[in-house]
């Protein structure tokens, strides 16, 4: 029996020890606690000093800044098309402005344009009139300078558009063309 108690002893002093233990596990749950609490500070401290740089730039810069998120307002963002006068270039006569383009083997152009600006003006009407063999030539040279493949399809017809508006709008002196359109418009095989 005394070798009984003294087992029994042993247990104890072993259940002792481990309930020193469990001690010091619980002393380092807290370290771990703390060690979270500290870095979670950091963070929340270094988040409050950024939105206060933030706030205090943007009030320093005022509300007469404008935002930069705002679309700038454009001729492609417009919902309406703006009603135009138009230029008929070859006149009161139903011909086509022809010719054949650079392809090989040769291809024929021909286009009827219609040249559109702003109501009311009567100085850009006077001098498309004045520079309308200058426009033929333009509109036949720009033609005859692409190939089939360049000119066919919806989107190259709205680049021609714009070229053509561009190169125009550059000979002109008394004002600018808003739009131009085919009444005409086809690329044909010979």
């Amino acid at each position: 029996m005394a070798d009984e108690d003294f087992l029994g002893e042993d247990e104890d002093v072993g259940g002792s020890d481990s309930a020193a233990g469990e001690k010091k596990r619980i002393g380092f749950i807290p370290g771990i606690v703390i060690q979270i609490l500290k870095w979670a500070g950091v963070v929340l401290g270094a988040i409050i000093f950024i939105v206060t740089v933030v706030v205090i730039t943007l009030r320093i810069m005022g509300p007469g800044t404008d935002p930069q998120t705002r679309v700038p307002r454009t001729e492609a963002y417009e919902a309406r098309v703006p009603i135009l006068e138009w230029h008929n270039v070859m006149g009161d006569s139903a011909e086509s402005i022809r010719g054949s383009t650079a392809d090989t083997p040769r291809r024929t152009f021909m286009v009827r344009p219609y040249i559109g600006y702003e109501p009311g003006r009567q100085t850009v009407l006077t001098e498309l009139i004045a520079r309308n063999i200058q426009i033929r030539e333009i509109i036949s040279i720009y033609f005859s300078s692409r190939t089939a493949s360049q000119l066919e399809g919806v989107d190259n017809r709205e680049r021609v558009k714009r070229e053509l508006r561009a190169e125009i709008n550059r000979i002109l002196s008394e004002g600018q063309i808003r739009e131009i359109a085919f009444d005409e418009y086809q690329i044909v095989e010979f």
